[in-house]
């Protein structure tokens, strides 16, 4: 079995935007990942899609997705489970239990009373309790960055260090510093850390009848 990550997200008032489509193709373009198996696209009008390697192995791609976007806000769905279909370059045609389960995340994002909102189904409700209480957190964090804390964690990601940072920012190295720990981009971490080690954790709760948990990442 295959098994993966489906994010799902819609791009909230994308409606108001008559060249909506046009012009954020090249923003789904210009997303690259070495996690992902394929490519962000767009169907139903304002809805994006992925598949992604594995299970939550790459929550990074979530927040970095949220920043290529900007200044438009993302409303998020995540599911996990098996692929039924073989592979193919566009989501949207493919199909099985995680694209059921990131429909239904989506779905839920609706009745949230924020833009920015992320929540999480896999085949067991209490497990999804403790993975969406992270995302909780890293959505409350994260929604209240300024651009210039977005762009300054981002470049320190790309860059590895506050020095060349700064230098492809154009402004002082203790700015971005300063920027960073306005920003929690620690505690970030650390909370896409713990995500990231989602497999360890997986065969402490039970499956669902017709699930099975020993599979390999």
């Amino acid at each position: 079995m295959n098994y993966v990550t489906v994010i799902t997200a819609d791009v909230v008032g994308s409606k108001k935007i008559e060249t909506f489509e046009d012009n954020f193709k090249d923003t789904l373009i210009n997303f690259n990942h070495s996690g992902l198996l394929t490519p962000f696209s767009i169907s139903r009008g304002d809805e994006i899609q992925a598949l992604v390697k594995g299970w939550l192995s790459y929550p990074e791609i979530i927040r970095q997705l949220r920043n290529s976007c900007r200044p438009l806000k993302l409303r998020i769905g995540i599911g996990i489970g098996n692929l039924a279909d073989h592979l193919s370059n566009n989501s949207w045609d493919l199909n099985g239990p995680p694209f059921h389960l990131a429909r239904k995340s989506l779905e839920e994002t609706t009745m949230k009373k924020t833009d920015t909102c992320t929540i999480f189904h896999s085949w067991n409700e209490e497990f999804d309790v403790y993975i969406n209480s992270i995302l909780l957190l890293l959505d409350s964090i994260q929604s209240k960055w300024t651009e210039e804390q977005w762009e300054a964690v981002h470049a320190y990601e790309e860059f590895k260090t506050f020095d060349l940072a700064a230098q492809h920012l154009n402004i002082r190295l203790q700015n971005v510093q300063k920027r960073c720990k306005a920003a929690k981009w620690s505690q970030v971490l650390e909370a896409e850390n713990s995500l990231r080690k989602i497999k360890s954790y997986l065969n402490q709760f039970h499956p669902l009848e017709g699930e099975n948990t020993n599979f390999t990442l």
